[in-house]
């Protein structure tokens, strides 16, 4: 016959009322021993928080946040494309919230039509602010506004009364790489955007495009991806491999998939770069300026931006009534290896 073990039962989590009964005193005392208040001895307080520390018992930081009203806890939503693609974008917001004491409450959605659902329960959570790299409802930001919670979009731009916004010069860098790549004579272009719909890569998209067609003699072909290094090789190569005319510049949506394009013309297509095809990215992730690829792009000012987001949302908690502000932060073009271009 099997013997199976038995699960031992989970140990009870001790409450304020077990500690006030173990200390002599009463939950309210347990409660104040856990804050700032002055009406608590240091006699009083020293032996609550032993006994505390002995019973293993933490306060519920949900219930106390509920009776203050605050929570020093902000909600970000990330889109899989920022945490898979871009992760220093999470980095960046969490580090600044962390330099003003508040945690970050991670809302993870697939993409900027997930929203909605991911939000249906999120609202009954005391945030004190919300800061979304993706898209939302108008319900949904009427919805936190009701409930005092302040949004900020970060990397898009609102239209929203009373919902700030920072974000890149977007537009700008795509028309400053549109301008620096015709100006070194290319005029056959491959644009490979991200999913169609996407905001940030149709701003940066629709620009590009929109400045090469002011300009004499060009073409160009755009093609959309989901932003992967395996989409922009997979594109690379379909189109790279058939096109009649050999493209001489591919423009990229973002990092990402301008890396999947260089391996794509190196050890596939071989081609050699900059002289047979010039590669440009956007965002500037780590992986672009190794050796490998040498990789030139538009760098975002992720710190900036994060920094920005975070002061946003503490002005607005403090006077709900500002009118809507939109911070736009400067691209920088960063140019290396991988394009050529008529240096200064």
């Amino acid at each position: 016959m099997a013997l199976t073990k038995s699960k031992s039962p989970r140990t009870p989590r001790a409450t304020s009322y077990d500690v006030a009964l173990a200390a002599g005193v009463s939950q309210s005392t347990v409660s104040r021993c856990f804050q700032d208040d002055r009406r608590i001895s240091a006699e009083t307080r020293a032996q609550v928080l032993a006994v505390a520390e002995e019973l293993g018992y933490r306060p519920n930081s949900l219930a106390r946040s509920l009776i203050l009203g605050q929570s020093n806890v902000i909600g970000v939503i990330v889109t899989k494309y920022t945490l898979r693609f871009n992760p220093d974008v999470l980095y960046a917001i969490g580090e600044a919230l962390a330099t003003q004491g508040v945690k970050l409450l991670l809302i993870a959605v697939d993409d900027d039509a997930s929203v909605h659902h991911a939000l249906r329960d999120t609202a009954d959570f005391p945030l004190d602010g919300l800061i979304s790299c993706a898209s939302m409802e108008i319900a949904d930001i009427e919805s936190f506004q009701r409930h005092g919670v302040p949004v900020v979009f970060f990397n898009r731009q609102s239209s929203f009364k009373g919902v700030d916004s920072v974000s890149t010069d977007n537009a700008a860098s795509a028309r400053e790489i549109a301008d620096a790549l015709y100006d070194a004579g290319h005029r056959r272009f491959l644009c490979i955007g991200g999913p169609a719909g996407a905001p940030v890569s149709d701003a940066r998209v629709d620009a590009f495009v929109a400045r090469l067609h002011d300009r004499d003699g060009t073409s160009l072909h755009l093609v959309h991806s989901d932003f992967s290094y395996d989409q922009g090789h997979a594109v690379m190569l379909e189109h790279g491999a058939s096109s009649k005319a050999p493209f001489e510049a591919v423009f990229c949506a973002n990092d990402q998939i301008a890396l999947g394009v260089l391996d794509a013309c190196r050890f596939e297509l071989g081609l050699s770069i900059p002289s047979d095809i010039s590669i440009v990215g956007f965002d500037d992730i780590p992986e672009a300026g190794r050796p490998t690829y040498q990789l030139t792009t538009i760098r975002q000012h992720v710190d900036q931006l994060a920094a920005e987001a975070v002061r946003l949302l503490s002005t607005r908690r403090e006077a709900p009534g500002l009118k809507r502000r939109a911070v736009v932060v400067p691209g920088v073009l960063v140019t290396r290896a991988s394009a050529r271009l008529i240096r200064g």
